[in-house]
């Protein structure tokens, strides 16, 4: 429990329970403010201040907090105003839900990982951790099927970890969402689909200074064939895919045939 000034949030006095959750003293607190502290930010302050302005009360009003040596806390507030003018106070007490809030996401992590492993049409990869040390928790078999070859260091590596990038791959081009978990879990759930462009990279081609075969084996690159499918397409040989492949890599300003389709929809 703490009592702060309504105007500025100093707090005039806090009961054990809120010294021991902040892990810090009591002659810390005394005198100082919620927003001065980092315990909350502005922002959160002026939330709670027009909730009580609205309602003449805020419960159970969740809010991340900052403690000692800045760890982040979920702490769940409830405060009232008491009395009026220069003198009004808040008296709040938080409740720090931090361990709550881990078990019911961690329950809910087991239900979406099951419900994810029934998913068809759609690559599904749930993983832990960042880009140097990736720990795969779940992937289904058409995420399988959609890295083919490719690890998952390489699907970070090109999308650059953001929420919405494309991917090259043996099997196709493929449009990768990354979907982060609530507060407190560390994972990330990879949503790779096939992409449907076609028709889309056809027209953005039309922007280079390509011949219209070049567009033509640009566009079958870009949709994910492989050289040898491509000549089978078009009745040409592998060679002039080859030599074909050299000059549009140049002309639309990649090195590689996984950065093909990104660029050409302008996402890298």
């Amino acid at each position: 429990m703490a009592i702060t000034k309504a105007r500025d949030g100093t707090y005039l006095e806090v009961n054990e329970a809120f010294i021991s959750s902040m892990g810090l003293k009591k002659q810390e607190i005394i005198g100082q403010t919620s927003i001065g502290l980092e315990y909350i930010t502005a922002d959160q302050r002026l939330f709670l201040a027009n909730e009580i302005e609205e309602k003449g009360y805020a419960q159970n009003i969740e809010l991340e907090v900052k403690i000692k040596n800045h760890e982040k806390r979920l702490g769940l507030f409830n405060s009232s105003p008491v009395g009026i003018g220069d003198d009004a106070l808040w008296l709040t007490v938080v409740t720090d839900i931090s361990k709550q809030r881990l078990a019911l996401d961690a329950l809910q992590d087991d239900i979406l990982f099951k419900s994810f492993a029934a998913v068809e049409g759609i690559g599904v990869i749930i993983i832990r951790g960042h880009r140097q040390n990736i720990n795969s928790l779940f992937i289904n078999d058409e995420a399988r099927r959609a890295l083919n070859n490719r690890t998952l260091t390489d699907l970070f590596n090109e999308t650059n970890g953001r929420e919405s990038a494309y991917f090259n791959t043996a099997t196709g081009c493929y449009h990768v969402k990354t979907i982060s978990s609530k507060y407190g879990s560390p994972w990330k759930i990879i949503l790779l689909e096939r992409s449907s462009h076609s028709v889309y990279i056809k027209e953005k081609l039309k922007k280079y200074d390509l011949t219209i075969r070049q567009q033509e084996i640009a566009l079958l690159a870009a949709i994910g064939h492989s050289n040898g499918a491509i000549a089978e397409i078009l009745c040409i040989s592998e060679y002039t895919v080859k030599d074909h492949l050299k000059e549009i890599f140049q002309r639309i300003g990649v090195c590689k045939r996984s950065e093909l389709c990104p660029k050409i929809l302008e996402l890298r």
